[in-house]
């Protein structure tokens, strides 16, 4: 009876210390990574107010397979389509953007979040200044590297455009 239970207890022991130890996952502090998300925001606006080139400022923050849901149009998949969209509202004469993060969220691996804000929009497309003003949720997906990067945004007006010659 003692050489089977010799040998068990020998290859219990030998499984135990050759295996490995379980990783647990750092603890995420959501709250910095709440306001790291907000930052991200934030940045991203005034980047591309503050650029030459805004489209190439707005584009770059989304993934390759991100997706637009804009206002009265079809769904808008990866990121030279939502570019091309972006460059098609820059042409419009007087296009310009900004917008504001309100709030943020983090899920609690840490790796995906959203911000809820408000955006203005002017332009002049029939020689008319209008203002647009409106909400937008952007879905963020944390990157390798530590950054977050947009995997979805979404936008729509409050209302209807006002004329800035009242």
């Amino acid at each position: 009876m003692r050489g089977p239970l010799a040998l068990a207890s020998v290859f219990l022991l030998t499984v135990l210390a050759c295996s490995q130890p379980t990783q647990v996952p750092p603890e995420i502090d959501l709250e910095a990574e709440r306001s790291s998300l907000m930052q991200a925001d934030r940045t991203w606006s005034e980047s591309q107010v503050a650029s030459d080139t805004p489209v190439d400022v707005i584009a770059a923050q989304f993934i390759e397979n991100a997706y637009l849901l804009a206002p009265d149009a079809p769904l808008i998949e990866g990121s030279e389509d939502i570019r091309a969209v972006f460059a098609n509202l820059e042409a419009t004469p007087g296009y310009s953007l900004s917008w504001q993060p309100t709030f943020a969220e983090v899920g609690g691996a840490g790796d995906l979040g959203y911000t809820i804000g408000s955006y203005e929009m002017h332009m002049a497309p029939e020689g008319t200044p209008i203002t647009i003003i409106g909400k937008y949720m952007t879905i963020w997906k944390k990157q390798p590297d530590g950054t977050w990067r947009v995997a979805a945004d979404m936008f729509n007006a409050d209302g209807s455009p006002t004329s800035d010659e009242e």
